[in-house]
């Protein structure tokens, strides 16, 4: 009777232990770390040039201009065309001294356009 006794209590605390795991929400475990300690940024600006693999930049940053480069890669979620003049926000991570966009958002540069 005692070893029946036993093994229900294994098997109860086993269930118990099952459920609780299993009830956590997905947010409260550990996050992912998928950009390997690279630390994300995000800026906005007008698109000053476009290359086959690279963009710029023009932003203003206390009266003053200056220009971002950006590397484009297959990883690279661009929502929008990448023309001159228009309007982008991007978001990036930099590596080895380059900034490598992660997602760019594209604003046309004006609302009418001509045919």
């Amino acid at each position: 009777m005692r070893f029946r006794t036993a093994l229900s209590m294994a098997t109860f605390l086993l269930i118990c232990f099952t459920v609780a795991v299993w009830s956590t929400p997905l947010n409260a475990q550990a996050p992912v770390n998928t950009n390997s300690g690279a630390e994300r940024q995000t800026v906005s600006g007008k698109i000053a040039s476009v290359g086959d693999a690279e963009f710029a930049l023009e932003i203003s940053q206390n009266q003053r201009e200056s220009k971002l480069e950006f590397l484009v890669d297959g990883n690279t979620k661009v929502e929008g065309k990448l023309t001159v003049g228009a309007q982008a926000t991007v978001e990036y991570r930099s590596e080895a001294g380059k900034n490598i966009a992660t997602h760019v958002s594209v604003m046309p540069a004006s609302g009418m356009q001509r045919h």
